[in-house]
């Protein structure tokens, strides 16, 4: 069973002094809570919608923005169909405080990695984000959601330099370079104690690689299911 424990206090000072907050995220229990009745509602919610993000992986996520982001301008590079989204939007929506999870994404897959080439072969060329759509419709996060369709880092030259982003999800092109960009795009916007997760960590090498080469302001605060996630110090 997963259920959330500790104060934000000390949740924020564990991240700063390195300590991994995944057991402060989920610990045993025999006794279903309130938390853990939502988590499992979510799950059964997204279980229908393909994609990567694993269940504990999704529950992290939801537990991130609405126990500990420092804001609710939520970011998040790389959608697919929603199936991560979904979880960040549940998150903001049972905060009961206004919030948006932006999701950016061009909807034609990533070009050069097989799997999104075989999975789009039969597809026309919106039905991807029409999908994406569905999926959010069907959670009622239309209110919450809001794509914006485009490259990465072109969607990140028009976002306003007074909106502070409180977590920041990067999961587009895998390929280092192109991981690199999105950080150094997008990492300028984020708030002080904001959270950053990189996704397909260590399951590929360039997010894997670009970890180990963020600023020292950047300190791990936890792991989930392919993801590993930092706090902004300064």
């Amino acid at each position: 069973m997963l259920q959330i424990c500790g104060s934000k206090v000390l949740f924020l000072y564990n991240l700063i002094m390195g300590f991994n907050i995944r057991e402060r995220l989920f610990m045993n229990s025999n006794e279903p809570n309130e938390l853990q009745v939502r988590l499992q509602y979510i799950q059964k919610k997204v279980q229908a919608i393909q994609g990567w993000t694993e269940d504990q992986a999704g529950a992290t996520l939801y537990q991130l923005v609405r126990f500990y982001s420092p804001n609710l301008n939520i970011v998040e590079l790389g959608s697919w169909k929603g199936r991560s989204t979904i979880w960040l939007g549940y998150g903001i929506k049972d905060k009961k405080e206004p919030g948006k999870v932006y999701a950016v994404d061009t909807w034609q897959g990533t070009p050069g990695e097989g799997a999104h080439s075989d999975l789009l072969k039969q597809y026309n060329q919106n039905q991807l984000f029409e999908e994406f759509q569905q999926n959010v419709k069907d959670n009622s996060l239309e209110n919450i959601i809001v794509p914006l369709v485009g490259d990465t880092v072109d969607i990140s030259k028009s976002w306003p330099r007074s909106k502070s982003i409180g977590l920041l999800h990067i999961d587009a092109s895998h390929q280092y370079e192109d991981v690199k960009r999105d950080f150094e795009f997008w990492s300028p916007f984020l708030a002080p104690n904001g959270i950053i997760v990189f996704d397909d960590v260590p399951s590929w090498p360039g997010p894997t690689r670009l970890v180990t080469e963020l600023p020292k302001w950047y300190k791990q605060a936890g792991v989930a299911p392919n993801k590993l996630y930092f706090i902004k110090t300064t």
